[in-house]
């Protein structure tokens, strides 16, 4: 009876607990399926990294200029790594290490001296001031660094 019991009810609970995907969190905002996207190529989702190097390649749809240039519809990249994402509404911050600007129109960069453990990567599309596009341009990874060369 009990096992019947559970079996009725866990669909209901899964429900009301959500998917459990970070996407779903208000926090985190989700990617638009029929607008721009940008994508971690590099490292992939699940992906163990040996060493000190985290090397990132991004691809995207929007067309990627150099930051300061407002033309509609284009922007640059950000990195975030094991960082929470700033309010839509606010330029991307600078934080060494952690909140990377790619200003100069790249799609590529490498994140040094990265000590072992669980990181999560988000990739931010913003326009010429550092502002998110909106709806947000995201994609967000997690690996895990181990040491060794």
């Amino acid at each position: 009876m009990n096992r019947a019991l559970i079996a009725l009810s866990l669909p209901f609970v899964l429900v009301a607990c959500g998917g459990g995907s970070d996407a779903d969190s208000p926090d985190m905002p989700m990617e638009e399926p029929a607008g721009n996207s940008v994508t971690i190529v590099t490292p992939v989702s699940g992906a163990q990294i040996s060493g000190n190097q985290i090397n990132v390649n991004l691809s995207s749809t929007v067309t990627i200029l150099p930051a300061g240039d407002m033309t509609e519809g284009t922007g640059h990249h950000h990195l975030y790594l094991n960082s929470d994402l700033t309010p839509a509404d606010q330029p991307v911050p600078t934080v060494p290490g952690s909140i990377i600007h790619m200003g100069d129109a790249s799609s590529s960069y490498t994140f040094e001296d990265v000590e072992p453990g669980e990181y999560r990567l988000i990739a931010v599309v913003a326009d010429g001031v550092h502002v998110p596009l909106q709806p947000w341009v995201v994609d967000t990874v997690t690996f895990t660094v181990v040491s060794g060369n």
